[in-house]
């Protein structure tokens, strides 16, 4: 599905039998496209807020209408709450109406936390809003589950052989090492099996609801103010400790190809060092960590994060559920940088020069 913001506005027209006045791409990322449309004000046949922006995201991976339909219950249940989402609206799992899965919800003012047009616009958002990026995710780890319905959500994170209701940490060690086996990624075999042996040491406690992807571009901010978490494909219940060390991880280990100073040289080093030491700071003032815990959990991160790189150059992003494109992301200089931060927190060297990390 690669159709033209014209052309969808056109299509969205037909299927909700209320005009379209304006429809444009917003944002495109590994396996979604999300379009920004508003409806005439004409259309109030179509049970939407008219006149105003809408979002519109399509699902185009292999599981679209799984992961759609899973994204709209997590946002149905985290609308009432305090944890800022879009408002969603409906969700369409067949594909014939748009060419794809898609989710229609609100279009929630502002732009992301990490602004990559200029290194002055960025320095701004992340110094206004980046205590509210914080405090949002710790607001989300308090949330009651049980009283809230969260625990109803199917877990994310599922390799084939384990139980439902198998501890999140569990699951993330199994899907590691399907990964290792399929891809097959052998440097990660070593840290994989140090993360294993620690695995008993680390009970699980408490489930919090967990995002496992909130990171700087997917929370929309306008000012100061947090405006909106988007992104919930990954979202699972577990240890509030892996939510954090995952944030922790992506922070300090992503880098961009453009931005020029997000790359992995001394200035997207020194920014990634700076805000992930503000990020632990601040998380940790808000909700206490058990840093021995937090620690083993950022190994883990890493090495999910690590794993799923590797057999996206090894084997495609299809694979993992992406575009094909996907993979071009990930450059020699991000996977030194994600590899050098796993071997620091698991103490494991992890070489690079081998083929099954390269290109396919």
């Amino acid at each position: 599905m690669n159709h033209g913001a014209a052309e969808i506005g056109e299509r969205l027209t037909k299927y909700l039998g209320a005009p379209v006045a304006t429809c444009k791409v917003l944002a495109s990322g590994w396996e979604t496209t999300v379009f920004e449309f508003v409806l005439d004000s004409g259309a109030s046949a179509a049970k939407l807020p008219v006149g105003r922006p809408l979002a519109l995201r399509f699902y185009q991976s292999k599981d679209g209408a799984s992961k759609g339909a899973r994204e709209f219950q997590i946002l149905s249940l985290l609308a009432d709450t305090r944890c800022v989402v879009p408002r969603p609206y409906r969700f369409e799992p067949d594909a014939d109406a748009l060419g794809a899965p898609f989710l229609l919800m609100e279009r929630v003012a502002g732009g992301p936390l990490l602004a990559t047009r200029s290194f002055s616009e960025a320095f701004k958002n992340f110094s206004l809003a980046f205590f509210a990026f914080v405090r949002m995710q710790v607001e989300l780890h308090r949330l009651d589950v049980k009283s809230h319905h969260l625990d109803r959500i199917a877990p994310a994170f599922m390799p084939e052989g384990e139980r439902a209701d198998a501890p999140l940490l569990n699951r993330m060690l199994r899907t590691i090492a399907a990964r290792v086996e399929a891809g097959p990624l052998p440097q990660l075999k070593p840290a994989l099996d140090w993360a294993v042996a620690r695995a008993p040491g680390f009970t699980p406690g408490a489930a919090s609801f967990l995002h496992l992807d909130y990171h700087p571009l997917n929370t929309i901010v306008k000012g100061a103010r947090l405006t909106g978490v988007i992104d919930w494909v990954f979202a699972d219940l577990g240890d509030r400790h892996l939510d954090a060390a995952m944030t922790a991880m992506i922070i300090s280990s992503y880098a961009f190809e453009r931005p020029r100073w997000l790359r992995a040289n001394i200035c997207g080093n020194t920014l990634r060092k700076i805000y992930s030491t503000l990020y632990v700071a601040l998380y940790h003032s808000m909700a206490p960590l058990d840093f021995q815990r937090f620690r083993y959990c950022q190994a883990v991160a890493a090495l999910h994060r690590l794993s799923m790189f590797g057999i996206m150059r090894s084997r495609g992003a299809e694979l993992e559920g992406f575009r094909p494109e996907a993979a071009g992301d990930i450059t020699p200089g991000a996977l030194r940088l994600l590899s050098c931060y796993a071997a620091r927190k698991t103490g494991v060297e992890i070489a690079l020069d081998r083929p099954t990390l390269s290109a396919a």
